[in-house]
C-alpha cells in the first residue's frame, strides 16, 4: 500500500520577516502565518489526508493544529524529532548580524546536516510503518524538509539549492520500500485572486548561510 505523506513548512513568523536565524527558539506565527495556515487547510482538506503530525516548536504546532481544527483530525501527534535544525550561537542573529559575524563563534553549538537527515528520514520511516497506506501532514521546518529532499532526490534538490517558502507543500509517496517526490515547495495555495502571494516568501536562511 502506497503510504503519503505531505512536509509542511510552518507558516510565517517575525522572525522570518526580519530574516533572523530561528534554529529552536519557540516564535509564534504571526497573523499572516496564522492566514497561511488557514488557507493551506482549505487547500489540503481536497486531499483526504488523515492525521496531522507536528515539530513540538510553536511555529510548527500552531500552523498544525489550525489545520488539524479546519480539517476535524482531532489532536496533533507532537515529535520531538520534527525541531528545527539547531542553529548554535547564530540562533536570534539577523541575516546581516550573521554574515559580519565571526565564522568559526558562528560553528559553536551547530547541528550537522547529517544529524538532521538522520533524525528526519528515522521519524518518516516511522511513520510510513505506523500510518501505512494512509495520507498524513507533517509539519516541520526549512532545514529539516529540506534534508529529506536532498536525501531522496540524491542532492538534486533540498538543501544548499532550495529556499523554501512558508507553508509550502512537499509531497512525498512510499510504496514497496521505495521513495517518490511528487511535488515540492508548492506554494500554489498562497495565490490571492489578483495573482499576489499571501506572504512575504521569506528566505530559508539555513540553505546558503548554516554551513
Amino acid at each position: 500500500m502506497k503510504t503519503t505523506l505531505c512536509l509542511m513548512r510552518h507558516g510565517e513568523t517575525d522572525w522570518n520577516v526580519t530574516r533572523r536565524f530561528q534554529g529552536r527558539t519557540d516564535v509564534p506565527l504571526n497573523d499572516r502565518g496564522r492566514e497561511q495556515a488557514l488557507r493551506s487547510a482549505l487547500f489540503l482538506s481536497q486531499g483526504h489526508y488523515e492525521h496531522v503530525v507536528s515539530s513540538p516548536l510553536l511555529r510548527a504546532k500552531e500552523t498544525a493544529e489550525i489545520i488539524a481544527n479546519e480539517l476535524q483530525m482531532g489532536t496533533v501527534t507532537v515529535i520531538d524529532e520534527l525541531a528545527e535544525r539547531d542553529a548554535g550561537s547564530g540562533t536570534g542573529l539577523t541575516l546581516e548580524e550573521y554574515k559580519n559575524a565571526d565564522a568559526q563563534s558562528l560553528l559553536s553549538g551547530v547541528e550537522s546536516h547529517d544529524d538532521v537527515r538522520n533524525r528526519a528520514m528515522k521519524v518518516l520511516y516511522v511513520l510510513c510503518e505506523r500510518f501505512e497506506g494512509r495520507r498524513i501532514i507533517v509539519v516541520s521546518h526549512g532545514a529539516v524538509i529540506n534534508a529529506v529532499l536532498a536525501e531522496l532526490s540524491g542532492g538534486e534538490v533540498g538543501t544548499g539549492k532550495t529556499i523554501l517558502q512558508n507553508v509550502c507543500l512537499n509531497t512525498l509517496h512510499f510504496h514497496h520500500n521505495r521513495w517518490e517526490i511528487e511535488s515540492y515547495n508548492r506554494i500554489d495555495h498562497l495565490r490571492k485572486k489578483n495573482g499576489d502571494m499571501l506572504g512575504s516568501l521569506s528566505d530559508d536562511l539555513d540553505v546558503f548561510y548554516m554551513q
